[in-house]
This record gives structure tokens, sequence and C-alpha cells, in this order.
């Protein structure tokens, strides 16, 4: 959801194929929104948190489930982990993947790509066979 209007169509439906396609792969559910708000919540944990519940993310028996949400107004991002995925996908590579590739591209004014360059090393971290969420 581009709630924050900082994407075209075109790179929507390039985020939408990535976590279509790594879903099928792996049942894992991939979400982003982009908000400059996080009302009714006060910060981006909060706001993350809910949303992952909200839109009911990961299957219930393993919890598989992953939210991005960045706000440019608030200059935030974060990768917030179902159970079962932060087993997998630890806070520590999370911010990892936030500070050496996403916040670099928003530095520079490449929400896309910093995006897509997050969302792509997450996708391809969690199929690897080594890392299935079981």
């Amino acid at each position: 959801m581009d709630t924050e209007h900082d994407l075209d169509s075109i790179q929507v439906r390039s985020l939408d194929s990535l976590y279509e396609n790594h879903e099928k792969n792996t049942t894992n559910q991939i979400a982003l929104i982009t908000t400059a708000s996080y009302y009714p919540d006060s910060n981006i944990l909060s706001y993350s948190v809910d949303k992952l519940r909200q839109l009911g993310l990961g299957r219930r028996d393993i919890n598989n489930g992953l939210i991005i949400v960045f706000s440019k107004a608030n200059r935030e991002v974060r990768i917030g982990t179902g159970y079962g995925t932060e087993k997998v996908l630890k806070d520590a590579y999370a911010k990892r993947i936030i500070d050496s590739l996403m916040i670099p591209e928003f530095k520079n004014d490449h929400i896309f790509n910093g995006l897509w360059l997050g969302s792509k090393t997450i996708v391809d971290f969690l199929e690897r066979p080594e890392n299935r969420i079981k």
C-alpha cells in the first residue's frame, strides 16, 4: 500500500510481483506500506506490529509474515517480522539491510531503489534452503 505516493504504478507492480513470487516459492507473505502518518499509533514500531496483525500476514501455524514500513515524511523505515520469520531473519540482519542498502538510496532520493534492494535481499535470504521458516 503506497499511501504516501512514493512509487509509480510500474514500481508498485514490480514489488508486488517480487512478493507474490516469493510467497509461491515459500508461503512467506510480505507487504510494503508507505505512509506519512502512523496514526493511531505513535511510532513506526507500533504501527508495523499493528499493520502486520491487521493484514494477517503469514500462515497462522508458522507466523511467516513480514512487513516493510517506509515513511519519507518521518524519514524512517522498519522491517517487521512475524514470530516465525524473526527466528530466521534476526533484527540485527534486518537493521544491516536497512542501514547498508536502503538508507543510502533514500538519502539520494532513490526511494524505489532502496525499497527494491531491501526487498530483494530479504527475499533472496529467505529463499535459501537453510532459512526456510518452519
